[in-house]
């Protein structure tokens, strides 16, 4: 990478990335996702191996990063490949796997050198068409097409200066990532949801997770009401809207490279 890019280094590349996947694993309450609630279930290992897995991604993360920065499409081919080999399966029944492919070809647009959030989702999607695949993804990442992947990416740029001036308002974080999850699941089709329950439920979400929304967001007492009711609704089903978790994840990795630099994660 040259010496003059303004993006960090491959190794601050796979930091961000690391560290808005934990910051995903930990939102709390996240509707029909594991959260940090999970963690106080008796016997219930799910939360901590999300929690490894993103350590675990570290490798893979910045393999990619390299890999965009010299143009080498064969190792960022290995390096999402052995990504979603990192995932365990409990994290790709919640869509992880998927957001982990998404983070490697992220960190390899903005290696490349992308100047904007917009054009390093156009480099990623790229990237995507040009590196087949490997394995199974359990969403049925393969069966999306291109335009629903641009359109994913297309609403998590919308919706990332809507989560900045949710901050600059003085929202708390955690409510305005909520917020932002929650606009993600009213506004796209979930294809897991599609797949586990069919249309009606995505339809149901979506309907549901707006109401939050009109009512003020998760931070208002209506809000937060409708919230409950809509993570009691998603328990009681089955449903995960695993492509919205995921959908956020790399919205939260888009705005910690732009402007806003996350902690790295330890």
């Amino acid at each position: 990478m040259p010496a003059s890019h303004p993006y960090p280094s491959a190794d601050r590349l796979a930091d961000l990335a690391v560290a808005a996947f934990t910051r995903e694993v930990f939102l709390t309450p996240k509707p029909g996702l594991p959260d940090c609630r999970t963690a106080q279930t008796p016997s219930n290992t799910v939360f901590s191996s999300l929690v490894d897995a993103g350590v675990g991604l570290h490798g893979s993360f910045r393999a990619a990063a390299e890999a965009g920065a010299g143009a080498d499409l064969d190792r960022l081919a290995a390096a999402c490949a052995d990504a979603q080999q990192q995932v365990p399966y409990v994290a790709s029944l919640n869509g992880l796997d998927v957001a982990a492919r998404s983070l490697c070809l992220l960190s390899a647009a903005w290696a490349q050198g992308a100047e904007s959030a917009d054009e390093a989702c156009r480099l990623a999607l790229d990237l995507d068409a040009r590196v087949e695949p490997t394995g199974d993804f359990r969403d049925g990442y393969r069966a999306v097409s291109a335009e629903d992947k641009e359109h994913h990416l297309a609403t998590a740029l919308s919706i990332l200066p809507e989560l900045r001036a949710a901050r600059e308002r003085g929202v708390p974080e955690e409510i305005a990532q909520l917020d932002a999850l929650l606009t993600i699941i009213a506004s796209i089709d979930d294809i897991r949801v599609a797949q586990d329950k069919g249309p009606l439920a995505v339809r149901l979400i979506r309907q549901d997770a707006a109401a939050v929304l009109a009512a003020g967001g998760s931070g208002t007492e209506e809000g937060s009401r409708l919230l409950s009711e809509l993570d009691e609704e998603m328990l009681r089903y089955g449903i995960c809207p695993a492509a919205g978790g995921a959908l956020h994840t790399v919205l939260l990795f888009l705005d910690s490279v732009v402007e806003r630099p996350l902690a790295a994660a330890a």
